[in-house]
Formats: structure tokens, sequence, C-alpha cells
């Protein structure tokens, strides 16, 4: 009998301590493991919207509304002993069970409704351009992605609908933004007139910056007026007074449709017209214009991926090593992050059991 009593002590502290991950030790390891998971499925869905914009295919946002982890564990012990005369018919058994099992509940929710899709085409307000260049994204990034024209000096663009070279005096003014912006000689207020806000950009001569040729040289493209320090930073093609800089901006569906038209494509489907073929303007050989992000088809699955989607029997992914490519990719899904859902949808009512 002290042998089962000693069996049956042991089992229990063994099936004991199996809680140990149940409770509040389990709110680690599930919020890193749904955080990850939830991360990278927005990955995919937003690459795969990308791809299917290229197949004039029809985009769906799909949001992960709530996220609800039941986690039990059950013991059962069982023991039980006879004897008889003689002492050598004894017997004794000892067992035991544990259960342990988690049952999550997730909902979804499509992402749709007026305000989305307003905001979805609604060009990005040029003052957040200026602002997010204060708070040190790099000039060029975000002046080749998110706008259009500056001064009526316009970008490139790659959407099939619109597609244009870039004029040489915006690559050239974006050089010298670039250059003003590491000097740390820009910057930007806001101005609040008759409950308008308007941002004010200005540049700050300070001794020791030595860039008084590059902001002489930017203010000559803009066709700015010299010795003029500050402008006022409205939203347009051609700024409409003296002393503005007009800036026309993309909605995020441009910057989407750029995007999926620098995508490589299997030749084969191109021909068959189901997508259109990538510009032969874009590429690393001599007189092309290198994409704005690089997303790549293969038939195999890529080993070392930033984000893959499998669609029409291909591959297109991001490449872990090409950090320009995921800096893009990123910052769409930060702007899209930041767009209006409409109206949020109701938490369901869910009955947690006790037991």
């Amino acid at each position: 009998m002290a042998r089962t009593f000693i069996g049956m002590t042991l089992l229990g502290i063994f099936l004991l301590s199996g809680c140990s991950g149940i409770g509040a030790p389990a709110i680690t390891r599930d919020r890193f493991d749904y955080n990850v998971a939830i991360a990278e499925s927005w990955k995919s869905q937003m690459l795969l919207n990308i791809v299917k914009i290229r197949y004039a295919d029809t985009p769906v946002f799909m949001d992960v509304t709530s996220v609800i982890n039941l986690s039990g564990a059950q013991h059962t012990v069982n023991a039980s002993a006879g004897w008889s005369f003689p002492p050598n018919a004894n017997s004794q058994s000892i067992g035991g069970t544990t259960t342990w099992g988690e049952k999550p509940t997730i909902t979804y929710a499509p992402i749709s409704g007026d305000k989305f899709t307003k905001s979805l085409l609604t060009p990005i307000p040029p003052a957040s351009i200026v602002m997010m260049m204060q708070a040190g994204w790099p000039a060029r990034f975000l002046f080749t992605l998110s706008v259009k024209s500056v001064n009526d000096l316009d970008n490139r663009t790659l959407a099939p609908a619109f597609a244009r070279s870039e004029d040489p005096e915006y690559g050239r003014l974006i050089e010298l933004l670039q250059t003003i912006q590491k000097s740390g000689a820009v910057g930007s207020r806001i101005e609040k007139k008759d409950k308008q806000e308007t941002v004010v950009l200005f540049f700050r001569r300070k001794a020791g910056r030595n860039i008084d040729t590059e902001l002489a040289e930017a203010g000559r493209l803009l066709g700015l007026k010299p010795g003029t320090t500050e402008f006022k930073v409205v939203y347009g093609n051609v700024p409409m007074r003296e002393g503005e800089i007009a800036i026309l901006t993309r909605s995020i569906m441009d910057i989407i449709l750029e995007l999926s038209a620098q995508i490589e494509v299997p030749p084969e489907q191109a021909a068959e017209g189901r997508t259109y073929a990538t510009s032969p303007d874009i590429g690393d050989g001599k007189g092309q214009k290198p994409p704005f992000i690089r997303i790549r088809c293969t038939k195999d699955k890529p080993s070392d991926s930033f984000a893959a989607i499998q669609y029409r029997n291909h591959w297109f992914w991001i490449d872990d090593r090409d950090r320009p490519s995921k800096t893009i990719f990123s910052f769409m899904m930060i702007l899209l992050s930041l767009v209006e859902t409409g109206q949020p949808p109701q938490a369901p009512l869910v009955t947690v059991p006790i037991s």
C-alpha cells in the first residue's frame, strides 16, 4: 500500500504540472503566435491583391476582427487495490488520464463600405508627405512612390492607362530635396486660419550647411521667387499663387496600380492576353529604369521570401534579402492600415463556458 500511495502522489504531481502552460503563461505564447500569424496573413493578402489587380481580378480585403482562444486541461486519476489471504495474493493498480486542448474562435469581416472605397481613391494629402519627410522618411522614397508631379514637373507613371516618362527636371529635383533633407535645412509648420490648416514648408539657412547652391537650384526648378524661404504646400498640378508649392499626390489605389505594373509575369500569360507585359523600360539594363518594387515570379515555391503567394500556378514573391522592396511593401501596408473602414463591425457575442 505504501508503494501505491507513493505512485498516486507522483502521478498527481505529474498531472498537475501539466497545467503550467495554461492561464497567465499562455498569454505570452498565444499573443506572440497569433501576432505572427495575423501579420503573415496580412502580408500575403496585400501581395495577392497587388497581383490580382495586375490580372484585372477583383481585390478583396479581409480583416481579422477578433481572436478568442479557449484552453483547458482535464485530469483523471484512478487507483484500486485488493488483497486476500495469504498476502502473496495482493493486487494493486494505478492509472490516470490527462486531456489538453485549444478551441480558437476567429472572426473575419470584409473591409468595404463607402468610407473605405473613398479612402482608397482619395489622394494622399500633400501635408502628410511633408510631415513624413520631416519625420525622417527619405524624400526620394516619398516623392518617387507617392507623388505624380510637383509644380508641373511630372514623375514617371507605369500604370498602362497613364504611362509616361519622368521629366528630367523632376529627377534632379528629387536629388536636391534628398540633399537638403539630409542637411537638416528643411522644416515645416502648421498654420491655422479660419478653421483651415495650412502646411508651410521652409528652408533654414544656417552656417556650415553649405547647401545654398542646392537651395537656389531647387527654387529655380520649382519656379519660385529667388530669396523666398517659406512656401505654402497645396494640392494640384500647378500653383495658383506666388509662394506656393503644388504637389499632385497619388491615392493608395494609384500606388497599388503602380506596383502591380512592375510585377514579373510569365511571358506566355501576357501573350495569351491574361495580363499585360511589363514595360521594356523597366529593368536593370542600359536605358532602363529600375522598378520601385521587385515582385518575382517562379514556378517553384521560393525558399527565402519575405512574402509569397501562389496564383495561377505560379509563385509571386518578394526576396527577403531585397530591403528596398520590403520597405516599400511595408509602407503600403502602413498606409492601408490607416485607411478608414467605415462603420466598425459589431463584435460577435461569444459565450465562454466555465467548464
